[in-house]
């Protein structure tokens, strides 16, 4: 099967590799059809996020049953899904204390990240991390379930009231993804964006009554007027961290979400004082079947966000719609895509 493959820091190519075979009786061989690619994947090829060498990249995925484990009793094969590919053991520390997300095991076990990952033809999993997909929902637009969830992980970790003015820094997918999900919530606001292509292409799909601004100052602007300050501060992007506390309300919430390496620095007297919140988020912690149904019930437009989709071998021209040139080995915030897919043969 063809696979793409991670070496290094921008050093990514096809390779084949063997059909991954059931070893266990509870592991379901699924064929990949589409898998969505992830900020994630772009901070692994340009050397930001460390993966082990020789992983086969990606974990937003979709595809067909094609065989089953003898234990496996609810899928069969020809049943189309989608792959929850945040493993957990449910045996250590981390898990038995509601943290799964945070399995101790993760370090081996991440999709795509410690573990071989779904840009590739076969892919094997456990039963337990397979959901069906209804026929109307499409296998590209199945992928956006595993970055909702982690989305919706995120928003359970707020108090959220519907009233709350919302900044969303940043217009890729989970940008989009954050005003929509926040939108199902009654939360008005407005996304920010730096590239004028992806704020173009973002502001004839937001949420009803949400807004996109190019700058920080001028959403701040519209939404509070009179004092600057806002409830609930969004950052996608990885770079913009506390520098944004002072624009935030007494009890305000900044949700930090992007993967960069970064210093920031903050005054404890004033998180104390105005009674801030600054929380981190990652993968999906019992979100998923939630996602799948946001989906699946159109809550959220998965194919609105789906701008760009490529087949496999094309990866190249994938990755640089999202401003990741692996020839020239630069990464640009600006970007001439929201959410592009990659689509095995």
């Amino acid at each position: 099967m063809l696979a793409l493959v991670y070496k290094s820091a921008w050093d990514v190519a096809l390779e084949e590799r063997p059909v991954p075979e059931i070893t266990r009786d509870n592991q379901v061989l699924v064929r990949i059809h589409a898998t969505g690619v992830c900020g994630t994947d772009l901070g692994i090829v340009s050397g930001r996020y460390h993966a082990s060498s020789s992983i086969i990249l990606g974990h937003e995925s979709a595809g067909e049953v094609v065989s089953i484990g003898s234990a496996v009793s609810t899928l069969k094969p020809g049943d189309r899904v989608v792959i929850d590919p945040t493993y957990y053991c449910g045996h250590c520390e981390m898990c038995r204390t509601g943290r799964q997300n945070h399995c101790l095991h993760k370090a081996v076990t991440e999709t795509g990240v410690s573990a071989d990952g779904t840009f590739t033809d076969y892919y094997i999993t456990e039963d337990r991390f397979l959901y069906k997909l209804a026929d109307h929902v499409t296998y590209e637009e199945a992928t956006l379930t595993e970055p909702l969830s982690c989305i919706l992980t995120g928003i359970n970790q707020i108090q959220l009231l519907p009233n709350f003015r919302t900044i969303v820094l940043g217009a890729g997918p989970i940008g989009m993804l954050y005003s929509y999900a926040l939108a199902s919530k009654g939360v008005t606001g407005s996304i920010v964006d730096i590239s004028r292509d992806r704020l173009k292409m973002a502001s004839s799909i937001t949420p009803e009554r949400w807004q996109t601004h190019e700058s920080f100052e001028s959403a701040i602007e519209a939404l509070a007027p009179s004092n600057h300050q806002v409830d609930l501060i969004v950052d996608t992007t990885g770079v913009v961290g506390t520098q944004v506390l002072a624009n935030l309300a007494h009890g305000g919430y900044l949700m930090l979400v992007g993967l960069r390496d970064g210093i920031s620095s903050f005054n404890p007297k004033e998180i104390v004082d105005r009674s801030l919140k600054i929380i981190g988020s990652i993968d999906s912690l019992g979100t998923f079947s939630t996602a799948h149904y946001m989906i699946e019930q159109h809550i959220v437009p998965a194919q609105k966000i789906i701008t760009h989709t490529y087949p496999l071998d094309q990866y190249i021209e994938a990755f640089s719609a999202l401003g990741c040139d692996l020839n020239e080995k630069t990464l640009n915030p600006s970007s001439q895509a929201i959410k592009v897919i990659l689509q095995s043969s």
